[in-house]
């Protein structure tokens, strides 16, 4: 399985796979360890089940993911995996930046849900995390939207927005009249409060800094986090790693 079977195989509770030709292509592997706050990313994402089963939540729909099952999500879409307490849990995670896909289609734009042997899903990251050049990502984005088509089919109920496309990610007033009036218009319609909707806002805006190689401590000044190991603890929450760990991924 070339670059997933040293990943996948070993001890570690969590570990970020990048092609070297495309960093912000990856692959997360993970055992008990994740995200513990519903959260966004600025890529599309598959994530698949290696073991264990998890309720999964995108905005305001609900499911459950078993063992050797998938849910490919959006970018912008707010998400969460919640597993089973007590039992083990592993998973993988595919992110793919947005320009590399064909975003208009619906195995693209839409959240869907499938299932598939890991060898076959396993093979196909590898055609990604190997890719050295545009033409290697086009034929492997192909490859995939005729994979999700396969095995997968798009969510038959309401499932959000994309925040990423909304300004009220970042902002900290309320549009909406009173912050009830805010709570319940966002918690309809992307399944969150609006203070887990600032706060992702504020995550977001904080791996940006880190990818512009600020210091830790002035990051979580600018994100509104005066003590930085609280900093610390909230970006591990929403992200499932230390900020630590993220900047050397």
């Amino acid at each position: 399985m070339g670059v997933l079977e040293k990943e996948t195989n070993g001890r570690r509770r969590i570990s970020i796979t990048q092609n070297p030709h495309y960093p912000r292509l990856a692959v997360k592997c993970g055992e008990n360890q994740y995200s513990r706050h519903s959260h966004v990313h600025q890529t599309w994402s598959l994530g698949y089940v290696l073991q264990g089963r998890t309720l999964v939540s995108l905005g305001t729909w609900e499911s459950e993911l078993t063992e050797d099952q998938f849910i490919a999500v959006p970018s912008g879409i707010p998400h969460l995996c919640s597993p089973e307490t007590g039992n083990p849990f592993s998973f993988i995670v595919l992110y793919i930046p947005t320009e590399y896909l064909d975003i208009r289609t619906p195995e693209f734009s839409q959240p869907r849900i499938g299932g598939i042997d890991s060898k076959v899903l396993f093979d196909l990251i590898d055609l990604f995390m190997q890719a050295t050049n545009k033409s290697e990502l086009d034929n492997n984005s192909e490859n995939l939207q005729k994979f999700l088509n396969k095995n997968s089919s798009p969510l038959d109920e309401e499932w959000g927005e994309n925040l990423l496309e909304k300004e009220i990610l970042f902002t900290q007033e309320s549009p909406y009249g009173s912050r009830f009036q805010l709570y319940r218009y966002t918690r309809k319609l992307y399944g969150l409060g609006q203070k887990k909707i600032s706060t992702i806002g504020k995550m977001e805006h904080a791996k940006m800094l880190m990818s512009e190689g600020l210091d830790l401590a002035e990051i979580a000044v600018e994100c509104g986090f005066y003590d930085q190991s609280h900093f610390s603890k909230v970006f591990k929450l929403y992200t499932g790693l230390t900020p630590t760990q993220y900047m050397k991924k």
